[in-house]
Formats: C-alpha cells, structure tokens, sequence
C-alpha cells in the first residue's frame, strides 16, 4: 500500500505524515510506504527547521534529509491512496488530474471527519508540535482502517493441479503468516488431476464475486492461464517474476495470478505473491486498454 500525502509547499504537513506514517508502520510491521509532495512546491528545499526538530524532539524521527517535490502525474499513478491537507489541495489535483478521483481524499475526510489540517508555516514552534499530534492521531485512524480495508475484501481463491500442489502450499502458507483469508479448491494431493477443473473452479469463484482475487499454480503457469481467461471478466495473468508480477495489476487489472510449480522456487513465488496483491490498478490510460479487451470478450461471447 502506497500513500501519498499533499500539502502546498512539501516542507511542513506532507513531510511530517510521511515522516510519521512511515515511522508507524514499520513499528506495526504493516507493508505500507508514504511518500509526499506539494502542489505548489520548488523543487529541492529541506523540510522547515520547526518541523524537523518536533519530530525529532517527540518522535525520534529524522526528517532533515527530506527535499521538497512538486506533484507529478508519476506520483499520482503510483500511489494507491492520496491524502491532502486541506480542500483546496484535492481539488487542485482533481483539476488537472481527475481520472485519479477515485483515490483522492483530504486525510480528514478519509477517516470521516470535518475541517483541514491547518498550515504551521511561519507560526512558532507550538503550532509545529499541534499539528504534529493532529497528524499523528490521524495517521493511527487511517493505518487502522486500511488494515481493516484490506481484511474485509481480500479473500483469494486458490486453485493447482499435481504439478502445482506443492508450491500452492507454500503460497497458503505465506497467506497464513500475513492473516489474509483464502479458499482452497484443491487440489489436495500430487495424484494426477485436469488442470482446467480448478481454473474453472477459481475462476468463477472470482467471476461471481465470491473470492476478490484468485491465484493457480500448475507445472508452467500457462495452461492455467488459457483456462481460466475463458471464464467472462477474468484477467489471468502468467508472470514468472516480480516485475511482471506486479505490472499485472497495475497495467493489466489481473485478477488472478497464475504460476508454474516446476519453473518458480517457493521463495520467488511469495515474492510475486506479495508484490501482485499489494499493488494497485492505475486506472488512467490503462483502463481504456483494459474496456477494449472487455469488448473484444463481449463480442466474441454472443
């Protein structure tokens, strides 16, 4: 999970959430990243003094390497949430960029409250300290609900013949360990099976709604994909590395991953596990690529 904090100039309130966010997560061990920038920001400058002396005074965090940036349509594609300060930094952004809506919030709305996070810029120290703990109480709404988020609507359906059996056990154990809920179609043993059953299977399970994403494993990968992009609204995607992996979702909307036993190590493949469920779809040019292939689906399913 990618956040991306907004403010004006990106040297008090955007660096100081990200500062606190990314201090928050690692100590939750949460795989969540921040990031900030500023819609009006030159680029280059050090996070204010004040701002870096109330983290570093009352949060044992080190901002003074931060640099200011100034928004880039790349920060937007990149990050799965947006968090701006105040309104007028949302709807700056919705301007300019608004095929990004639909990730773009002030970071008080985002937890259901009212108002703005207020600019300390050139206001005493005090302030500083003020909206450091402002944000810091937001920031431990908002980790709280996207764990939430993410607890609510995952559940992967999984699926393998008898070549991938073996490594679809090791994916399920990795699920485990990060509490992310699952249903396994089978199979269950290494006895020789049909691969296209348990495409089938998971397929509709994701299809209908049932699972929020779907991971096979056969001997290559491939065959699973072929059965499973049969299914009306499946994108299969077959990756054999961590770039693919996680360019199937951002770029292609994959809604299953699918996965060769007897060609990925069990290290490599949670590997690609982990980046293909923690990415995003990035919408934007990619969705007109991605309702071209929903039209070709539908004119060929008549």
């Amino acid at each position: 999970m990618k956040v991306l904090f907004v403010c004006t100039g990106n040297t008090c309130r955007s660096p100081m959430a990200e500062g606190l966010f990314n201090d928050k997560a690692k100590a939750l061990n949460k795989d969540f990243e921040a990031k900030s920038a500023g819609v009006f920001a030159s680029e280059g400058f050090p996070a204010s003094q004040e701002a870096i002396e109330v983290l570093r005074q009352d949060y044992s965090i080190d901002i003074s390497n931060h640099r200011s940036k100034n928004l880039r349509r790349q920060d937007l594609e990149e990050a799965d949430l947006i968090l701006t300060m105040s309104n007028s930094h949302k709807q700056s952004i919705l301007f300019k960029y608004p095929e990004y809506s639909n990730k773009v919030f002030t970071i008080r709305e985002f937890v259901g409250l009212e108002g703005e996070v207020e600019d300390p810029y050139g206001m005493p120290i005090e302030v500083y300290r003020q909206t450091a703990r402002e944000l810091d109480n937001l920031i431990s709404k908002i980790i709280t609900k996207i764990s939430e988020e993410r607890m609510v609507k995952t559940m992967i359906a999984l699926g393998a013949d008898h070549g991938g059996y073996e490594l679809k056990e090791a994916i399920k154990k990795y699920l485990d360990e990060r509490g992310i809920a699952y249903k396994d179609f089978g199979t269950f043993s290494t006895e020789s099976v049909d691969y296209p059953d348990y495409a089938l299977k998971v397929a509709e399970a994701v299809a209908s709604h049932e699972c929020s994403e779907g991971i096979l494993v056969c001997g290559t990968g491939i065959g699973m994909s072929i059965a499973a992009n049969k299914v009306p609204g499946i994108r299969a995607a077959h990756a054999e590395d961590v770039f693919s992996a996680k360019a199937a979702k951002e770029h292609n909307n994959a809604n299953i991953l699918c996965l060769g036993g007897r060609i990925t190590g069990p290290g490599l493949a949670v590997m690609m596990v982990e980046e293909w469920l923690n990415a995003t779809f990035q919408g934007g040019r990619h969705q007109k690529r991605i309702d071209k292939i929903a039209e070709i689906e539908k004119k060929y399913s008549k």
